[in-house]
């Protein structure tokens, strides 16, 4: 995870960032007007995107070093927002434990991610799909806690997840449905371990949620940019398309190591707590086929509302909303599932000489060596060491296309630097565009 975080000092501008930055010298914030009308409703992504354009107007600092401080603030964010779901869904892992599941959570979504570009380092695609996502687990992760807890919502949970639950609204077109969705599932939850409902509480969280989704829905940016694509509106083809990519996705997810290192780590130390000696409900063990059942659907229903609306496969920035949110899904049900069937576990393990063997003090040790092998096997690991060598010579042309800009945006016109910005994109393409994935998108996905 250190290693992660240093890497975004590498993080550059790239295409996108260039334009919002042009348009917000321009015209500052006042420009987001300008792209509800002609992009969409993603309010709060164009204001994100906006910021290292502010910085370096507002402090002198050079475009490229107020993106570098964005991007290490927003993955020291990614970071504290994964502990922070880690520490709300699993409240009686404390200390050391927690701070490793949490982690080993988002470990587990680097190691586990389609593109790692658009999760840490590419504000456009981190902007759009990471906060929501994290606004999303940590709302699963407080119904689930109350539920646990047979307790009601405080007034102040009820607050930050109307005002959480807003703001991710605002982000994209579907995770406002998400969202509404995990609130019906509490309800629903609450009613079958016959808990009292709160279902005032519920649509209050729900209503401020479904303001967001309006807000980004009714844009008018929406029809100009889905006008832009011809295979688009087909609702019989566009479920039948989401379904067959989402299978292949999930295939590729349950054969990832990094996904299995993360339920490796939750089965493990969920058995390493001891049960409550209160007897659970009897339908409690529904409730761990519930939660990957509801995580799957709001998966297909984003792979379905994109390939509705573009006519295309979900794009890799997207997969990675989907992906944090049923790596999550999915330890919350092995936790459960470990609970549920806590006694035939115990026999196995004592009928096991290999397990049985490992003392209290080995076996945090084999844990985490099993986890870090797991990791070190992930895509986004043998990625980096394909590409680790490339890092610093990527940097330095970095450096040099900034210092090449800001030469001649000083002596030419802003047309001028356009023209400057557009000469070094393409030979950045030629040099990087195929091979390099970590910071540079592919040529196709630019295309």
């Amino acid at each position: 995870m250190l290693f992660f975080l240093v890497l975004t000092v590498f993080a550059d501008p790239q295409h996108d960032d260039f334009c919002f930055s042009y348009r917000y010298v321009e015209q500052g914030l006042i420009s987001i007007r300008g792209f509800y009308g002609e992009l969409g409703g993603r309010i709060v992504p164009y204001g994100l995107i906006d910021i290292p354009a502010a910085i370096a107007q507002a402090t002198g600092l050079s475009l490229l070093s107020a993106y570098s401080l964005t991007m290490a603030t927003g993955a020291v964010a990614f970071l504290a927002g994964c502990m922070a779901a880690v520490a709300r869904a699993w409240p009686r892992i404390r200390g050391l434990p927690s701070i490793f599941l949490g982690l080993v959570f988002a470990a587990a979504v680097l190691g586990a991610s389609t593109s790692v570009r658009d999760l840490l380092y590419w504000l456009p695609g981190v902007a759009c799909y990471v906060p929501p996502a994290i606004v999303c687990i940590l709302i699963l992760a407080e119904c689930l806690r109350a539920l646990d807890d047979k307790m009601e919502f405080s007034p102040g949970a009820i607050l930050y997840m109307a005002a959480g639950g807003f703001v991710a609204a605002l982000c994209n077109e579907f995770t406002g449905i998400w969202l509404v969705a995990i609130l019906v599932g509490s309800i629903v939850a609450r009613r079958m371990l016959d808990q009292k409902m709160q279902i005032g509480a519920h649509a209050l969280i729900a209503i401020a949620v479904t303001a967001g989704w309006v807000v980004v829905v009714a844009a008018n940016g929406n029809t100009a940019r889905m006008a832009q694509f011809a295979d688009r509106g087909h609702i019989g083809h566009s479920l039948l398309e989401a379904l067959r990519f989402a299978m292949v996705q999930l295939g590729q997810f349950l054969r990832e190591p990094a996904v299995i290192a993360w339920l490796v780590a939750v089965a493990a130390l969920t058995y390493a707590i001891p049960n409550r000696s209160e007897a659970a409900h009897p339908r409690a063990r529904f409730l761990a086929p519930g939660i990957i059942v509801l995580c799957l659907a709001c998966c297909y229903l984003e792979y379905f509302a994109h390939y509705y609306s573009t006519g295309i496969r979900l794009v890799e920035r997207a997969q990675n909303q989907a992906l944090i949110l049923l790596l999550f899904g999915s330890g919350l049900s092995a936790s459960l599932l470990v609970r549920t069937y806590r006694s035939p576990l115990e026999r196995m393990i004592a009928q096991s000489r290999t397990i049985s063997s490992l003392s209290s003090g080995r076996l945090p040790i084999a844990l985490a060596f099993l986890v870090a092998a797991l990791f070190l096997l992930s895509k986004t690991a043998f990625l980096v060491y394909a590409e680790g060598s490339s890092l610093y010579p990527y940097w330095r042309e970095t450096v040099a296309r900034h210092r090449l800009l800001a030469k001649r945006f000083g002596r030419d016109s802003a047309e001028a630097s356009m023209d400057a910005v557009s000469a070094a994109e393409c030979r950045r393409d030629g040099e990087y565009g195929v091979h390099r994935q970590i910071f540079w998108q592919s040529r196709a996905d630019r295309r």
